[in-house]
């Protein structure tokens, strides 16, 4: 637990740098952000960075997809007898297109209210591809890096990972909860096993795989907000070097 609590210190002291350093890369909306800043992090990484790295080389003929908020399951769908529904994540991602051709994926979320800033560059080759067949809402099940296609009623599986987690093409929402409600009985299992082994009668580790996890959640907020502190730090580096 001080090792935890120590992670989140560091967290928010580099949450206060990134509120200064990153200021002028915000905008209102997730499609203003899109607009001003998309193109630019994109060619950053083409011209500072091993293009190959990201699936890409050195055209810069780089158009987006349109932007699609993220959705994760509630709290409900791991608990027996609740309707399970899918919450925003307030994250919106983009596949980025090189000559025409889908290459990865790009994404700002809301920092603050109204505030929207970088949040993500970078995925496998699979995904941008799978993002342009999105017609109802884009879920991510975070623990296995699923994406799935929500229509109100069936996630359909975009990705190999998401047909090999539900074993099979699409599942309805109720097995959905079925199955995330087993996963979560089993790391609560092996919690328990934790306790009747471990010195301290706990493991924080088991704890802080909850999917319900307050510590959890607030690890996951200060990594989104470190990650705009990453990149300006990148290109103040960049162009120091350049001068």
């Amino acid at each position: 637990m001080r090792r935890m609590t120590g992670l989140l210190i560091c967290c928010v002291g580099l949450l206060a740098s990134t509120t200064i350093v990153s200021a002028e890369m915000t905008e209102s909306s997730a499609e203003r952000f899109a607009d001003a800043y998309f193109y630019d992090i994109v060619m950053d990484h083409i011209q500072g960075d091993d293009p190959a790295n990201y699936h890409m080389t050195d055209s810069e003929n780089i158009t987006f997809g349109p932007l699609l908020e993220t959705y994760i399951p509630s709290s409900s769908c791991y608990k027996t007898g609740e309707t399970c529904t899918f919450v925003p994540t307030k994250e919106f991602v983009a596949t980025v297109f090189q000559d025409g051709e889908p290459v990865n994926v790009i994404g700002t979320y809301e920092q603050s209210a109204g505030t929207y800033a970088f949040s993500t560059f970078g995925s496998d080759k699979e995904t941008p591809k799978v993002l342009m067949n999105v017609k109802g809402n884009l879920v991510k099940y975070i623990e296995e890096s699923a994406w799935f296609d929500y229509d109100g009623n069936m996630l359909t599986a975009l990705t190999s990972n998401s047909k090999q987690m539900i074993s099979g093409d699409a599942i309805s929402t109720e097995a959905f909860q079925t199955l995330l409600i087993e996963e979560h009985e089993s790391i609560e299992g092996n919690a328990e096993e934790g306790m009747m082994d471990g010195a301290d009668g706990y493991s924080d580790e088991e704890e802080s795989n909850k999917p319900t996890s307050s510590t959890n959640r607030l690890i996951g907020f200060a990594v989104l907000a470190m990650l705009p502190f990453g990149y300006w730090t990148y290109r103040l580096t960049k162009k120091r070097h350049s001068k």
